[in-house]
């Protein structure tokens, strides 16, 4: 029922226009309701509660009423005058037998005694048919005998004491007012000689001398009191009011009862209960067929009269349903009004919800075909100045600037799919020379490497070289000295030419280490030389990034000439020291033969050695130069290494831009591809 509803936005609006009107009418219904039974509950309690009060008060009324006639009747002097007849003529019938002693019985059929009634008879059955009284009775004190009845009845003439009616109600009413000497009431029960149920209400007469002499006595029947609850007034058809006495049994009843009987039937209803409980109020309760019943109920107070021993409860009480069928009535008139009510709603909410419901669902149309790209739908303006036109209105509006822009778009899209295929391909492009350009500085940073390693051994041989040349100096130096001194005592050339002979025998020793020394450095110049070349090349592959770099293999260049024409220098002096080793080798060999021209030998000696000490000289300053040489050629290239490395780094961060360029122009490939596939969902 809710897909149903929720399914349909003309259904939604009629349901919510029934709910907008339905339930303010529900609620005013309810309360209406709600307050109309209220107040019908409470109407109808107040009318029980007034009929119980009026029933209460008649009954009191009524009691009271009887209560005061009896107490004038008591104090007649009509009474006094009939009752001391009736005394002379009991008295004279005592006589008449010989007798003064106790009679059971009181003689009620001589003439004498209707002689005697004769006279009081038209009062009494006056006063009775006046008041509504069954009956009038006088009972003589000092015997209990009855002496007289208005109406003649079978209890007239027998004695209360001794008599078949001894254990009647009359007796122990005669007891009581002989007992207490005042007015005395006994509840309803059924008297023997009639067989009616009745009340007895009795009073002590006083004589002239205020001394008790009779007892007279009210006889009320039922019916009397059913008189006064028989009313029904206000009572609705099952409405009814009714007396119950402390035995719960029924002491009268209204018309509405009459299944039941005085003190036979039983009611022990709640609301009997608790007014006999001493309780007034009035309830929703049950009866005694145990039906929902609306009860006012009370006691009637006849124990506050005089003279009274007895109470009874009285209840008032009308069917729920019908104190409450207005309600009912009610109830079907707000439903019928309800109905009413919804029929028109629904009209004006079928109506209002088709005309907002139908150009929606005209909209709803055509925005289901713009949301799969059709822009070619058409567009229709209202002339209502509402809000459903206002959409239709901005609708058409919102279709013709969603046109246009999707036409720009799908022209800028076309023309970002170019531009992005042809830069994809260029940094393609790009990242290959950028990755071939790293991979040719790694082998150049490695050769550098390889090279500066060399230079650093080239130092190290320099370095020696240098040092082995100061030791040609000094021994140079010990050659000229030794010649000087050959040349200042020849005595001495046979002791000092053995020393001679080893010293050019170790010099042509480190001579020869000089040669080896010299080759090397020779290499390494045609190495540094070759390397320079290469870098050079490198450089002019490098663009931009290699300008430095080829200035330190310029530098290179100049060291590696530098050190090859120092090596050609040393070599030339070398090769000159060799030959004179030689010549020095072969003059001292010929100076073991002959010693005889040996001031010849060492004039020639000493010219050699100085010619050799500044060969040396020379050799060892050029030694000198090839170190500071290979020094400065060394800080090349550690130089050379750094800037190497530095391209390197470069040359990484190159290839990582242009991986990144092209990655980022293939995300922007597919940017526009995608926006080319968006923007050819539409239709314009």
């Amino acid at each position: 029922m809710i897909n149903f509803i929720r399914s349909n936005l003309m259904r939604r609006l009629v349901f919510l226009f029934l709910g907008a009107v339905l339930t303010p009418i529900v609620i005013l219904s309810f309360f209406a309701f709600y307050h109309a039974k209220v107040s019908l509950e409470a109407s109808a309690f107040d009318r029980l509660s007034v009929v119980t009060e009026i029933r209460k008060s008649q009954v009191l009324n009524y009691f009271k009423e009887r209560l005061g006639d009896l107490k004038i009747l008591s104090e007649s002097e009509d009474v006094r005058k009939f009752l001391e007849q009736l005394r002379i003529y009991s008295e004279m019938t005592k006589q008449a037998e010989n007798t003064t002693t106790f009679h059971e019985s009181f003689s009620v059929s001589s003439e004498l005694y209707e002689n005697v009634c004769k006279n009081a008879d038209p009062f009494f059955k006056k006063y009775i048919e006046t008041y509504n009284y069954n009956n009038i009775l006088f009972i003589c004190k000092k015997e209990g005998n009855v002496l007289y009845a208005a109406k003649r009845s079978r209890e007239v003439g027998t004695n209360l004491k001794t008599g078949p009616y001894k254990n009647s109600v009359l007796a122990k009413l005669w007891e009581r007012v002989l007992k207490e000497e005042k007015l005395v009431a006994e509840d309803f029960e059924i008297y023997e000689p009639t067989g009616e149920t009745v009340i007895f209400i009795a009073a002590p007469v006083l004589d002239e001398k205020g001394v008790l002499s009779a007892v007279i006595a009210l006889q009320i029947s039922a019916d009397h009191v059913k008189e006064i609850m028989k009313r029904r007034k206000g009572m609705g058809e099952t409405g009814r009011t009714f007396l119950v006495g402390e035995d719960f049994l029924v002491r009268s009843y209204s018309a509405s009862d009459s299944g039941l009987t005085v003190l036979k039937d039983k009611i022990a209803t709640p609301a009997v209960h608790k007014a006999l409980g001493g309780q007034v109020n009035t309830e929703l309760t049950e009866n005694d067929k145990g039906q929902k019943v609306l009860s006012s109920y009370s006691r009637v107070g006849l124990k506050e009269l005089e003279g009274i021993g007895f109470d009874w409860a009285i209840v008032s009480e009308t069917d729920e349903s019908e104190a409450l069928a207005p309600i009912r009535t009610l109830g079907f008139q707000i439903l019928w009004a309800g109905l009413a009510l919804m029929f028109f709603g629904s009209g004006i909410g079928y109506v209002s919800a088709r005309s907002i419901a139908n150009p929606l669902k005209k909209l709803s149309e055509r925005v289901r075909r713009l949301a799969h790209g059709d822009l070619t739908v058409s567009g229709f303006r209202q002339e209502r100045s509402d809000e459903v036109g206002v959409l239709m209105n901005a609708f058409q509006d919102m279709l013709q600037i969603l046109r246009d822009q999707t036409r720009h778009i799908m022209e800028g899209t076309n023309s970002l799919s170019s531009a992005a295929s042809q830069i994809s391909v260029t940094a393609t492009e790009l990242a290959a020379s950028s990755s071939e350009t790293s991979t040719s500085i790694a082998e150049i940073s490695t050769t550098v490497e390889e090279v500066r390693q060399t230079a650093r051994v080239s130092n190290e041989k320099a370095n020696n070289v240098a040092e082995r040349a100061k030791q040609a100096n000094q021994i140079s130096d010990l050659g000229r000295k030794s010649t000087e001194d050959a040349i200042s005592g020849m005595k001495r050339i046979k002791e000092e030419m053995a020393y001679v002979a080893e010293s050019i025998v170790k010099l042509s020793e480190q001579t020869q280490s000089i040669g080896e020394i010299i080759s090397a450095v020779n290499d390494l110049a045609d190495q540094s030389n070759l390397l320079s070349v290469n870098a050079s090349i490198e450089a002019a592959k490098a663009g931009e990034h290699g300008k430095g770099f080829a200035v330190v293999a310029q530098e290179v260049k100049s060291l590696a000439d530098q050190s090859k024409e120092a090596t050609n220098q040393v070599k030339s002096i070398l090769s000159d020291i060799q030959k004179a080793t030689s010549a020095a080798v072969m003059a001292t060999e010929r100076g073991s033969k002959a010693v005889e021209s040996g001031v010849h030998l060492s004039s020639q000696l000493g010219e050699s050695v100085g010619i050799l000490s500044r060969s040396v000289m020379d050799s060892a300053q050029a030694a000198v130069q090839i170190a500071a040489s290979s020094q400065e050629q060394l800080i090349g290239m550690d130089q050379l290494a750094q800037a190497m490395e530095n391209i390197k780094e470069a040359g990484f961060q190159n290839v990582d831009g242009a991986r990144q360029l092209e990655l980022a122009t293939k995300d922007l490939e597919e940017l526009g591809i995608k926006l080319k596939e968006i923007s050819g969902k539409f239709k314009v």
